[in-house]
């Protein structure tokens, strides 16, 4: 099945790569994608190679020694490369801490039929697996209800159209800040016209250990 979209996963090779994996396959959208794994000289001891998850539909790009390391944005110059590889109309991220649920991808398809990009909410897990609440403040962009007073949309809740990928591949490639996400939204909002929604999380992500009362006190309970 010819590949509808290109799903771009900088990693280390971290156990939640699997489970990842493992959701990806588990869509229901029945729609063909191709997944990208990204890697610099950065490996999880004792975690996934590349050597050990080719695959069909999932090709692996190890970069040079030191190519992730870049300010403060380690995995946006890996992003950048994604970016600029993908062939398919359709383009996303998804990052090794992130799972889909089974309707995630026929969401977005959905939500983005006559648009150029769209969005979805992600639930957020704690690293001991609690469910901390629903993302309505860093995944909602300009939503009227959001929590915060600024704009964004995370990386792994937006899907947009494969030109507006390439033309962004330098925001992502010249960050040295923590910001591609805020960066990616910002240029979409002003180039890629409406964004459709899902109106719902369709995505989950477990944070790291210093963000879960931070989410705890923001997230919703839906």
């Amino acid at each position: 099945m010819q590949p509808l979209l290109t799903i771009i996963t900088p990693t280390t090779g971290r156990p939640s790569l699997v489970r990842l994996i493992e959701s990806l396959q588990g869509q229901d959208a029945g729609v063909g994608v191709m997944h990208l794994l990204l890697w610099d000289d950065k490996r999880e001891p004792g975690g996934c190679t590349p050597a050990h998850l080719e695959a069909p539909d999932r090709m692996n790009i190890v970069l040079p020694h030191g190519f992730g390391r870049f300010g403060d944005a380690p995995g946006s110059a890996l992003r950048a490369i994604g970016l600029v590889w993908a062939t398919t109309e359709w383009v996303t991220f998804a990052d090794d801490d992130v799972w889909w649920d089974r309707g995630h991808l026929r969401a977005m398809l959905d939500a983005a039929k006559g648009r150029n990009w769209a969005s979805t909410l992600r639930r957020i897990w704690s690293p001991a697996g609690n469910v901390l609440g629903v993302d309505r403040f860093e995944s909602v962009g300009d939503d009227p209800g959001r929590r915060v007073a600024h704009e964004m949309c995370d990386n792994n809740c937006m899907m947009f159209k494969r030109p507006f990928g390439v033309a962004a591949a330098p925001l992502y490639r010249e960050t040295l800040q923590y910001n591609d996400d805020r960066l990616m939204y910002a240029f979409l909002k002003q180039a890629a016209g409406p964004r459709g929604r899902t109106g719902t999380a369709t995505i989950n992500q477990v944070c790291p250990e210093r963000l879960v009362e931070g989410f705890r006190a923001n997230c919703s309970a839906s």
